[in-house]
């Protein structure tokens, strides 16, 4: 699976920055259309990062987190992440829970932060799965 979600993440994080070029914060309250391709691709890649995560954790034999952010707090405490990546992934972890069950309103500046800004973490992440994945 490690591999299969490694390339999705990256076809995702090629597509999100793309859409970073191209579409700015008005048009993304705007324009139904662009809001859902942009908020789908965060979503899942910030879900490829949770099933990487959870795979790394299986992997180690660090126990079976009780959440998804758990996953990450364990990664850092094997030191396979630095507690500052950590946090930035639990922060992913929140918001792909927020798209996922929309049970708060549309917070449009924090998801165009997420396309602009914050993409750093899913690559960092990528990389480090991949060493500990793929080899």
């Amino acid at each position: 699976m490690g591999e299969a979600q490694l390339d999705l993440l990256a076809r995702l994080l090629a597509r999100l920055d793309a859409y970073a070029g191209e579409i700015t914060r008005e048009q993304l309250e705007s324009d139904f259309d662009l809001w859902l391709q942009v908020s789908r691709a965060l979503e899942l890649a910030a879900q490829c990062c949770l099933d990487l995560a959870m795979e790394i954790v299986a992997k180690r034999a660090l126990g079976t987190p009780e959440t998804y952010r758990d996953a990450f707090v364990r990664l850092a405490g094997a030191s396979v992440l630095s507690d500052e990546q950590a946090r930035a992934l639990q922060g992913w972890a929140g918001l792909r829970n927020v798209l996922a069950h929309m049970y708060t309103s549309i917070d449009y500046d924090r998801l165009y932060a997420a396309l602009v800004e914050d993409k750093r973490h899913l690559r960092d992440f990528a990389a480090t799965a991949a060493r500990e994945l793929v080899g």
